[in-house]
C-alpha cells in the first residue's frame, strides 16, 4: 500500500456535488443528482463524505475503514426518486455505498443503489464477463486488484446464464479496448427472481452520438419521457448517470433507443464539508486530474507525483482531501493503493445459525473457518447466539476466515441479530428481558415504531449494544428455537425437482409437505431445515423482499 499526503488543513466549503447513480457516484463535471455525503477522519468539527466499496460489516467497513453506524439512516431510491428506509440486514459485503458524516463526526446516513439492475444479455465465463443492458461487466478474483466480486444467489460466474434478472454493484473503469466506452468492474453481483418488480437501470457515462444526440453503453438515450428532469437541465457527454427503464425495453437491434423513465443527474445543492475519502477505478487525465466514479478530482499537487504517476488507469485507489474555497475544485491531499494481496475483509455480529463449528452464518454470509486462527476461545465454544469478530476474505459468495475472535463481553455498538423468548415485559420503559438461544439474559429496548411483545413469545430483533442494553432496530415474531433446527437465509440457486440450493448447500423438499410450494431461483428467503440420514431437508420456508 502507497500513502502520499502533503500537508494542508482539510477546509472546504462544497456547494455544488454531484451524487450519482445506484453506488451513489459523485460526479465532478456533470449529471448526477441528490447529495449523500459523508466524511473520513472527520471529528474535529467539520464534516465529509465517504463513498467506496463496503468491505465488511458490523458497524460499516468502507475499503478498510470502520465506521459506526448504530445512529445512521440506511436508505436507497430504487427509482431514483423516492428514498425508501432500509434494514441492517440489507446492508452487504461489496455494495457500493456513500456515507454522510456529521459536524460532530457521527455517521448519520448510509445511502445503498445499485449500478445495474437487469436481464443478462451475454455471460463468457472464460474472460469472467457477463452484459446487462448492453454495459459489459467484469468479474474480479484477485483481491490485489481492489475489492474481489461478491456472489449472492450465484456460487461464481459459471452459475450466471442468459436472461437471468440480476442488480450489479461496482465501479465504472475505462474500457481499455475502447477510449469511447467503458466498463464496471463487479464488487458484488446478486440474482433476482424472473418476475422481480425492482426497477430496472443503467450506468455509465454519455458519449456524443445516436439519434437522440447522446448514446450511453453504446445505444442511443431518449429522455422524453423521463419524470424528474427539471425544466432547462439537459445531459451532455462525458457525465456519468444513471437511468431507470422499462424491463420491456429491448435492445436486441443497434439502433434501439434507451428510454429513461428517470436519471440522476447534477443538482446544484448548498453542502458544507470539510473532508471526503473517495474509492475507485481510477480514469487518468491531463493536468494530474483523475476521474473516480464519474468525478473529478485535483492532484496536480507537486508532492503526490510519486504515487499520481506510477497509476495505470483503472488502478482501484482510495483519495481524500478537501474541496478549495477558492476554485470549487475537489483537491486530493493523499492517494491510497489497494494494499498488495489486498484489504482484509472483516464481519462482526452474531452468529444467526450452524452447520458445525466450522461452518456459520454471521450478517447474511456463510462462514467457512476451517483454517481460522481462534482468539479468545475455542471452535467448541461457538454455539448460535454468540457475538464474534472474524477477519478473512471473500470467495464467491462464501466469507473465509482466517481468524475468529470471541469477545468476553459485547462490546459497545456491537451489531447483534438476537433471537430469544420474552420473559418479562415493561409497558412503561420498553424494555424487553429475553433469554437468548445461546443461554444469555439480554434487555432489549424496544422502538417506539414496533408494537411490544407478550411474555411466552418468541422474537427476533436486529440492534446495537449500547448501555447495557440491546436497542433494538427491528422487531418480529418468530418460531421457537429447535435444537435441530439450523436456519438459513440467502438467495435460492440451482432449483430442480425436489430439491433447491441456498449459500452452497443442497436441500430437498418433501412434496407431500409441501405440496404448493414453488421455489424460483433467485428468490430471497429465510429457511429452517433440519438434517437428516445424512441431508438436509427443507421445515420452514419463508420468502422475504430483494434487497437493492
Amino acid at each position: 500500500m502507497q500513502v502520499h499526503k502533503n500537508g494542508r488543513s482539510l477546509l472546504l466549503n462544497l456547494a455544488t456535488m454531484f451524487l450519482l447513480s445506484g453506488p451513489c457516484l459523485l460526479l465532478g463535471s456533470c449529471g448526477g443528482g441528490d447529495i449523500s455525503l459523508s466524511g473520513v477522519g472527520v471529528g474535529t468539527g467539520g464534516t465529509g463524505f465517504v463513498s467506496g466499496t463496503v468491505t465488511g460489516l458490523g458497524s460499516v467497513f468502507v475499503d478498510g475503514v470502520r465506521y459506526d453506524d448504530s445512529k445512521a439512516v440506511l436508505e436507497r431510491k430504487a427509482d431514483l426518486v423516492q428514498t425508501e428506509a432500509l434494514s441492517l440486514s440489507d446492508l452487504q459485503v461489496g455494495q457500493y455505498a456513500a456515507l454522510e458524516i456529521n459536524s460532530e463526526g457521527a455517521l448519520v446516513r448510509v445511502r445503498i443503489d445499485a449500478q445495474l439492475v437487469g436481464p443478462v444479455g451475454s455471460v463468457v465465463a472464460a474472460s469472467r464477463q457477463l452484459t446487462v443492458w448492453g454495459q459489459t461487466v467484469v468479474v474480479n478474483t484477485d483481491p490485489g486488484l481492489g475489492p474481489v466480486t461478491v456472489f449472492s444467489g450465484y456460487a461464481g460466474i459459471s452459475d450466471v446464464a442468459a436472461q437471468d434478472r440480476v442488480q450489479v454493484y461496482g465501479v465504472l473503469q475505462p474500457d481499455p479496448a475502447d477510449a469511447s466506452r467503458e466498463f464496471i468492474r463487479a464488487t458484488r453481483i446478486e440474482r433476482l427472481v424472473s418476475a422481480s418488480t425492482l426497477p430496472a437501470r443503467l450506468t455509465g457515462t454519455l458519449v456524443n452520438g445516436g439519434v437522440t444526440g447522446l448514446k450511453l453503453a453504446g445505444l442511443p438515450l431518449d429522455t422524453s419521457q423521463t419524470v424528474n428532469l427539471a425544466s432547462g437541465q439537459t445531459l451532455s457527454a462525458g457525465s456519468a448517470v444513471t437511468v431507470v427503464l422499462p424491463w420491456s425495453q429491448n435492445i436486441a437491434t443497434s439502433n434501439t433507443r434507451l428510454i429513461a423513465q428517470s436519471v440522476r443527474m447534477v443538482s446544484a445543492s448548498d453542502v458544507g464539508t470539510d473532508s471526503f475519502r473517495l474509492s475507485g477505478a481510477v480514469q487518468l487525465k491531463a493536468g494530474g486530474t483523475l476521474l473516480i466514479q464519474g468525478m473529478a478530482v485535483d492532484a496536480s499537487d507537486a508532492t503526490l507525483a510519486p504515487v499520481r504517476d506510477a497509476l495505470a488507469q483503472g488502478t482501484y485507489i482510495t483519495v481524500t482531501g478537501r474541496v478549495s474555497q477558492t476554485s470549487g475544485k475537489l483537491v486530493v491531499s493523499a492517494i491510497e493503493t489497494t494494499p498488495t494481496g489486498g484489504r482484509p475483509q472483516e464481519l462482526r455480529g452474531s452468529v444467526t445459525s450452524m452447520l458445525d463449528a466450522n461452518s456459520f452464518m454471521v450478517r447474511g454470509m456463510w462462514v467457512n473457518a476451517s483454517a481460522a486462527q481462534w482468539v479468545g476461545g475455542a471452535a467448541s465454544d461457538l454455539v448460535s447466539g454468540r457475538y464474534v469478530e472474524l477477519t478473512g476474505s471473500v470467495s464467491g459468495n462464501v466469507f473465509i476466515a482466517s481468524k475468529v475472535v470471541l469477545q468476553a463481553g459485547l462490546p459497545d455498538t456491537a451489531v447483534l441479530d438476537v433471537t430469544g423468548l420474552v420473559q418479562a415485559v415493561d409497558n412503561v420503559s420498553r424494555v424487553v428481558r429475553v433469554l437468548t438461544q445461546d443461554g444469555q439474559t439480554l434487555n432489549l429496548a424496544i422502538a417506539a415504531t414496533d408494537r411490544l411483545p407478550s411474555v411466552g413469545q418468541t422474537v427476533r430483533s436486529e440492534g446495537f449494544w449500547k448501555d447495557g442494553l440491546v436497542q433494538s432496530k427491528t422487531l418480529s415474531d418468530t418460531r421457537p428455537p429447535d435444537g435441530g433446527l439450523i436456519l438459513l437465509e440467502g438467495i435460492v440457486d440451482n432449483v430442480s425437482a425436489g430439491q433447491f440450493r441456498l449459500n452452497g448447500l443442497q436441500i430437498s423438499v418433501d412434496t407431500l409437505r409441501f405440496p404448493t410450494l414453488r421455489i424460483v431461483g433467485g428468490e430471497r428467503v429465510e429457511v429452517g431445515v433440519k438434517r437428516v440420514d445424512g441431508q438436509y431437508q427443507l421445515v420452514d420456508f419463508k420468502a422475504k423482499p430483494p434487497r437493492l
